[in-house]
């Protein structure tokens, strides 16, 4: 069985997680990953990292970028704090919107940059 909150909750649950991912001394980051879960790219987000309304976390400062690491297909995505502790994991990456975050190609090469154009989390 599945459990409802009502949008004030969930607008609490999000508040919280930009707490997380701003919390330390420096800015949160995404981090995009290949298949084997190597670094692709960090991508460094604004300090605050998004604002909560209506049940949806919306990152702040859009656009964002970061340069390759590697030469690969990038498939999916954490978002840590500052220290490097993980605060949202198991996103997925894609070329549609089925996907958590959707890039127009996946497959990159070293030294290209990666843009964050825009980025939301619902809350549930």
């Amino acid at each position: 069985m599945s459990v409802n909150y009502n949008i004030p909750t969930i607008n609490d649950r999000l508040a919280d997680v930009v707490s997380n991912i701003d919390a330390g001394s420096s800015f949160g980051k995404m981090r995009l990953l290949s298949q084997s879960a190597g670094t692709v790219s960090i991508i460094t987000l604004q300090k605050p990292s998004g604002i909560v309304g209506a049940g949806i976390l919306t990152f702040s400062g859009l656009p964002l970028g970061g340069t390759t690491l590697l030469s690969t297909n990038i498939v999916a995505a954490d978002i840590e704090d500052s220290t490097g502790v993980v605060v949202v994991s198991g996103l997925t990456v894609g070329q549609s919107t089925s996907y958590d975050i959707f890039m127009g190609t996946t497959l990159v090469d070293v030294g290209q940059t990666v843009t964050l154009t825009s980025a939301t989390i619902t809350g549930v």
